[in-house]
């Protein structure tokens, strides 16, 4: 999730938007303040997502003050390919979690993935780092955890787009079987087109979309190959600036379902709309029925449609 820090030392912050894959509109103003659900004109659900880097800044992440400036969900870094990336992101994990619960946040959690590069090790590394970033999370999450997403943007994987969407097809499917629920998949635009297969069985996963800044909140989210404005979450900035967000900047993020939707992710019904101040439906329409969690998938192997590459 943090992209930027690279393309940031390069090129400012016009680096970090074309990392992220981010096209400006033709015709279109710019929107150099465009880091805010205010600026953005966003009224979808608010959420953030942390890491160790909220805890080496000047402030003190504080879960109760991002409540009250209106943030309902947070997604907590809780792994890492990297032994000591994930030792560190545990320790993090277990104290971010407890506080931000007692803050009244629905809480998720991410583990950042470096895929193999062996061809032959494809479908058993996946395997593995499924395994290990379930454990994190305890197997089977509780009510109130939304799903673990896999956080995929690494160049380090040689692997070619067929190999790589297998990679990801065969994570998803083992996370899902062992936590219980249906989890996230978050990437951003230009990595999707350029790396992965635009397969159906991965669009029937949840994208958690990386697609920062300079652009008008109604504009459909296209990535080629993929169903028209598929994301469920949109991070649209990495540079948001709240009290109690411990480092200068944080990742900000929308859901873009309705309260009934978010709290059947985590296993609750609309009853707990209350419990975590959400809305019940989207702004300006009526509540809707909250689907039941899809039923969790064997833990095989998956195979997606062979590529090009």
């Amino acid at each position: 999730m943090k992209k930027a820090l690279l393309a940031l030392g390069a090129g400012g912050l016009c680096g970090a938007v074309a990392v992220a894959g981010v096209q400006p509109v033709i015709g279109a103003k710019p929107k150099p303040k465009a880091r805010s659900w205010a600026h953005q004109g966003l009224k979808d659900i608010r959420g953030v997502d942390v890491s160790r880097w909220q805890h080496i800044g000047p402030g003190v992440l504080d879960f109760r003050k991002l409540q009250k400036r209106g943030v309902r969900f947070v997604v907590i870094k809780s792994g890492d390919t990297s032994g000591s990336a994930h030792a560190e992101a545990g320790y993090w994990y277990s104290r971010d979690k407890a506080a931000a619960r007692k803050a009244g946040l629905l809480v998720g959690a991410y583990y950042y993935a470096v895929p193999t590069s062996k061809k032959r090790r494809v479908v058993a590394d996946a395997k593995a780092q499924a395994r290990k970033a379930a454990a994190r999370v305890g197997g089977r999450l509780p009510a109130g955890h939304l799903p673990l997403a896999l956080d995929l943007e690494t160049e380090a994987t040689r692997l070619g787009r067929g190999d790589l969407t297998r990679w990801v097809l065969t994570w998803l499917r083992v996370v899902e079987k062992r936590t219980g629920r249906t989890p996230w998949f978050y990437s951003y635009t230009r990595y999707m087109e350029r790396r992965l297969v635009a397969h159906e069985r991965l669009h029937s996963y949840p994208l958690w979309h990386a697609n920062w800044g300079l652009f008008l909140k109604d504009r459909p989210m296209q990535i080629r190959g993929w169903p028209a404005d598929h994301a469920r979450i949109w991070q649209f900035t990495d540079s948001g600036r709240l009290p109690g967000s411990g480092s200068r900047t944080l990742d900000l993020n929308v859901y873009r379902g309705t309260g009934e939707q978010l709290l059947a992710e985590a296993g609750l019904g609309p009853e707990a709309a209350q419990r975590y101040d959400l809305p019940l439906g989207r702004p300006g329409e009526k509540p809707t029925p909250s689907a039941s969690p899809s039923a969790s998938p064997s833990e095989t192997e998956a195979s997606p449609q062979p590529s090009s590459s």
